[in-house]
């Protein structure tokens, strides 16, 4: 009995775990399908460094293009 406990837990952990890797590959804007779960990861962590990148790029931006108030 506790084998089929734990046989239906570890079932229900991979159906979770699939649906999770399934919306990230959905978030990343390239073709993942061919990718192991490795490479997704490898690619989802290179897209924030990138997203984050753009952010920093807006502030400094802001942060030209604002009038300052020292004057």
């Amino acid at each position: 009995m506790k084998r089929r406990v734990r046989v239906e837990r570890s079932r229900r952990l991979e159906d979770e775990i699939g649906r999770k890797v399934r919306v990230l590959k959905k978030l990343i804007p390239i073709n993942c399908e061919d990718l192991g779960l490795e490479g997704i990861f490898r690619e989802t962590a290179d897209y924030i460094l990138a997203l984050e990148m753009r952010v920093k790029v807006m502030q400094d931006m802001v942060n030209v293009l604002s009038p300052s108030n020292s004057d």
